[in-house]
C-alpha cells in the first residue's frame, strides 16, 4: 500500500472501528502499521480507554463485489487480542523469524504431511 493507501485506511479505522473490551473508538495516536504490502497492512490498535492492546489485519483490493472499484479496504475481523499488549519476547521471537524468513508463505503455510 502506498502512504495514501494507509492514509485511507487509518481514517476509515478511526471511523469504523471500536475496541472489541470497551467499544470506544480509536485515536489516532492508538493506531499504529506494523508492516505493510501491495494490498494488505498489519495494524497494532491500542486503546486509550482500556488500554488493550488488538492486533488486525487489513486487505483492500482493486475490485469490490461485482467489479465495482472499491473506495475503502475491507476491513476483516479483528484477528488477535493482546490482554498485556506485546511484550520485548513477542518482538525478538518475531525478528527471530523474520532473520531465517525466506519469503515462501506457501510453504509457511503448508500442512505438514
Amino acid at each position: 500500500m502506498n502512504i495514501q493507501d494507509l492514509m485511507e485506511v487509518v481514517r476509515h479505522v478511526r471511523k469504523e472501528m471500536e475496541c472489541p473490551h470497551c467499544k470506544k473508538k480509536y485515536n489516532l495516536k492508538g493506531i499504529n502499521i506494523l508492516a505493510s504490502s501491495k494490498t494488505e497492512c498489519l495494524l497494532e490498535l491500542n486503546c486509550q480507554y482500556c488500554k488493550k492492546t488488538t492486533l488486525t489485519d487489513i486487505v483492500s483490493s482493486p475490485k469490490g463485489e461485482k467489479g465495482r472499484e472499491q473506495e475503502k479496504p475491507d476491513i476483516p475481523l479483528i484477528n488477535k487480542v493482546l490482554k498485556n499488549g506485546i511484550t520485548d519476547n513477542d518482538v525478538l521471537d518475531i525478528k527471530n523469524f523474520l532473520n531465517s524468513f525466506d519469503g515462501d508463505f506457501k510453504k509457511l503455510f503448508e500442512q505438514k504431511k
